[in-house]
């Protein structure tokens, strides 16, 4: 009789369970194609704003149209210049504008930012030193534009900074057109970037911070086991650094990486974490070709993992400047 009770209870525990519904698998989406197929940046002029999760272009904008950029984070310090203009920077040893009108009389040493963003290796790192202002005015050679004209020089000196701006003050190395200038800190976006054009302006570049992950861009790569260190300018991609991370994968096939292989290798918040090295020039061809078996994993801004492999730098009608990539979601 007890047996009996027993079973009589088990039945009514299973037939009041909901019946099991399967649990449907995620859809990653196969593989895609990304990047961008365009015809008009064959002479690298554009830096090109891209969401990865979203496949699509988010800004374009000339690369010569912005100066610096400045940090937006009430701490932020932080000055980047436009490498992808060919941007360099010099100190000069001087705290007097008025001392520094005659470069030729200048012991210079031209610097850059370092294509990882480092903030160490920042060409105007110096103007700050434990939170306050050094006065070092430096020598700004602006680069190039697209059509190689100069962009010409300007001497700078960053007066202040605090939690909602930056002060700065600018001039021809002649002296004339001598400028001070608030940069307010947008917060929507990591940096609020400047203009030495039109009497010095506020410019929109890069996208909300949350809106992007990688950018299209020519900028100055480094090579450091020369002597002198020499400077060159290449046309890669890098990543959103304070929303996205990444890293390359040589030792695997790209149909290989899932999302097991995060916890393997060890990605990094580097702007030039993919970089420019996936492609190299065939001197008797005469084109760009890209290097087989390089496949890196990205951190998008939403924390989502994609394995990536580039496929091409020139666009369908066979204009380079367009790099293009097969992504899959892990």
């Amino acid at each position: 009789m007890k047996h009996l009770f027993y079973i009589l209870i088990l039945f009514s525990l299973v037939s009041c369970l909901k019946e099991e519904e399967p649990i449907t698998p995620f859809d990653r989406g196969g593989v895609k194609i990304g990047g961008i197929d365009i015809n008009t940046n064959a002479d690298y002029s554009k830096q090109i704003y891209y969401d990865i999760e979203k496949n699509e272009v988010v800004r374009t904008v000339n690369r010569s149209s912005w100066d610096l950029a400045f940090e937006t984070t009430p701490s932020g310090y932080r000055i980047l210049t436009n490498t992808a203009s060919g941007m360099t920077v010099s100190k000069t040893g001087e705290t007097d504008f008025n001392n520094v009108t005659n470069l030729s009389a200048l012991t210079l040493n031209y610097k850059w930012d370092d294509a990882s963003g480092n903030s160490d290796s920042l060409a105007l790192k110096d103007w700050i030193s434990g939170g306050t202002p050094t006065n070092e005015v430096f020598v700004i050679n602006r680069g190039e534009k697209p059509n190689l004209v100069s962009r010409g020089v300007k001497k700078l000196k960053v007066i202040s900074v605090s939690a909602t701006d930056f002060v700065i003050e600018y001039a021809n190395i002649n002296g004339t057109d001598f400028q001070t200038k608030i940069i307010p800190k947008n917060t929507d976006k990591h940096y609020t970037a400047f203009s030495f054009e039109q009497g010095g302006e506020i410019v929109e570049v890069e996208p909300n911070k949350g809106d992007w992950d990688i950018v299209f861009t020519q900028y100055l790569a480094t090579f450091y086991d020369l002597t002198p260190q020499l400077m060159y300018s290449v046309n890669g991609i890098l990543i959103n650094t304070k929303e996205c991370k990444a890293v390359k994968v040589f030792d695997k096939e790209f149909n290989d990486i899932n999302l097991s292989d995060v916890g393997i290798y060890t990605l990094n918040d580097s702007a030039n974490a993919i970089g420019f090295e996936w492609k190299l020039y065939d001197f008797d061809a005469a084109t760009y070709a890209v290097v087989p078996g390089m496949n890196f994993i990205l951190q998008s801004k939403s924390g989502l993992y994609y394995k990536m492999r580039m496929i091409d730098f020139y666009s369908t009608s066979g204009i380079k400047g367009s790099p293009r990539f097969e992504f899959e979601l892990l």
